[in-house]
Order: structure tokens, then sequence, then C-alpha cells
């Protein structure tokens, strides 16, 4: 479940998923501010009925337009979901998670970088 192709199940990937702190989160995310904004990162969305344990955002980049779902998983590694309007998953991080020093990257990679960039 909750593989590229299907539509996002984020109530039950929440099931296995750590609370996080989306002030921290969203440092995180804009620690190059321009990279953030080159996503056309707008539409910022969390789940907290009881805990904060999903950050939505939706893209417009070169090359995904949709939504960004990012989870903090059991072992303190973040999932990632790149999805389309609709919810089915075009990408997803690893099996194991992206460490903080990934996610930024990872996203980029997925969402606008282009080697014209390098």
């Amino acid at each position: 479940m909750n593989e590229v192709g299907e539509v996002i199940n984020f109530e039950q990937i929440t099931k296995g998923c750590r609370e996080m702190n989306v002030q921290e989160l969203m440092q995180l995310l804009r620690m190059d501010i321009n990279i953030f904004w080159s996503w056309g990162s707008q539409d910022f969305t969390v789940d907290n009925r009881n805990r904060t344990r999903m950050f939505r955002m939706t893209v417009n980049g070169h090359h995904h337009k949709g939504h960004v779902y990012i989870f903090v998983n059991g072992l303190d590694l973040f999932d990632v979901y790149l999805t389309k309007k609709d919810g089915t998953i075009v990408h997803k991080s690893g099996d194991m998670g992206l460490y903080f020093d990934q996610l930024v990257e990872w996203i980029d990679e997925k969402v606008e970088r282009i080697p014209e960039y390098r």
C-alpha cells in the first residue's frame, strides 16, 4: 500500500509515524530559500487532529506539479511522497526514509532541478 501509481492513504501512513515539529521542518526546508521558492511552494497543510504527523504543500516545479507529503517515520527519518493533485503517488522516498540533510536535495531533484542549474 502507498506505492507509486496508487492513491496516497495518509491516514494509513500516519499510524506508523511520529509527531513532527512543523516549525523545525519549515526551517529545514527554507535553509536555502531560493530552492524552496523555486518549487512554487504554497498551500501548506498539516494534519493536527490529535498530533501533527503529516505536512503537505502544493508545488509547481519544472518536473512535478502537485503535492509533496512529508512524514517522520519510526526511525526519525523523513518519508516523502510526491502526488498528483488527485492523490496518485508519482515518487516516494526509499523504504528507509531520508535523513534531514537529504530532504531538500531529494525534493529539489524530483520537483525542480535541471542540469542548467549546476
